[in-house]
């Protein structure tokens, strides 16, 4: 399916107004109810997208994605505003958005509406893609885009659309110090380890590192409540320097290619209590990683 046959050109509107979220979305809305009679209260929608905004805190990277799903309506509208010049959304986005990609979800169509969003970040993610759609003149030049690119919607979700691309990785000669500090920075509790041509070769366990530091004899004690050692913890102190990453690491537990669909990695990783998986590409070169919370994040609350 081209994603051209799902937008409609009078939801695309140029020299959207406002200077803020609130004024942006105000409008954009606005002005889709208009077009299309849509049965939906703006203010509303506008006061129930800014919220979920700030508490999932997702910063916007140059396009934002408001998305809001509602009983008001029986089908899938994306809403696209061009702004006439790049505006500071939230605090936390590094970067200024002229584009807003605006979807208003019924409860039947969350499929399609993701389905939808991956193909456009796929394609806005690709060279000066973005740039181009931002200086579209009108709603049928910004269409044509899209329609020239023939840009494509996929039929089945996959870990592509959910990854979190080419996350720092480890070396196996790397200092244990370095991964325990990439642990501490990236609030992460696995980290994938490349040889020198960036393939991956294994995975490291915060979790089976400091397995490693405790004693044997205490995992085979029933009553822990007397256990009150901190020395543990200072061997790894002492010893982190002194080790490397080769020493401690172990084949991963769960490896996928890009096109590996949604519902096959999510059932192994449920029923195999997975946290994170990697995903390779055909020369089995780290790719990017998947974590629980991130398909919580992007399909769940994406």
């Amino acid at each position: 399916m081209k994603l051209v046959s799902i937008l409609n050109e009078e939801l695309v509107f140029t020299n959207v107004k406002g200077v803020s979220r609130s004024g942006i979305y105000t409008d954009m809305l606005r002005r889709a109810k208009d077009a299309l009679q849509l049965p939906v209260d703006p203010d509303r929608l506008v006061s129930g997208m800014i919220e979920r905004e700030d508490t999932l805190e997702i910063p916007y990277e140059g396009v934002a994605l408001p998305h809001m799903r509602t009983e008001e309506i029986d089908d899938l509208y994306i809403i696209i505003g061009l702004l006439p010049k790049p505006v500071q959304l939230q605090s936390i986005d590094p970067e200024q958005c002229q584009l807003v990609i605006m979807s208003l979800i019924s409860s039947e169509t969350s499929d399609l509406y993701l389905k939808a969003l991956s193909a456009l970040i796929r394609f806005l993610g690709t060279g000066k893609n973005r740039q181009t759609l931002c200086s579209a003149a009108n709603a049928r030049e910004f269409l044509d885009i899209l329609r020239l690119a023939d840009v494509k919607i996929r039929s089945t979700l996959t870990a592509e659309d959910v990854l979190v691309r080419k996350v720092t990785a480890l070396k196996t000669d790397d200092k244990l110090s370095t991964a325990l500090d990439m642990f501490s920075r990236d609030d992460r509790d696995k980290l994938p380890v490349v040889n020198d041509q960036g393939k991956l070769v294994g995975e490291l366990s915060a979790t089976e590192v400091l397995h490693r530091f405790i004693p044997e004899y205490i995992f085979r004690l029933d009553n822990l409540d007397f256990v009150n050692s901190f020395e543990p913890f200072n061997r790894i102190f002492k010893e982190e320097n002194e080790h490397i990453v080769g020493d401690y690491m172990r084949q991963p537990e769960l490896v996928v290619k890009p096109d590996t669909p949604l519902i096959q990695f999510t059932v192994k990783m449920t029923k195999n209590n997975v946290s994170t998986c990697f995903v390779v590409d055909s020369d089995q070169k780290y790719f990017g990683e998947i974590m629980v919370k991130d398909i919580v994040k992007k399909v769940l609350r994406g």
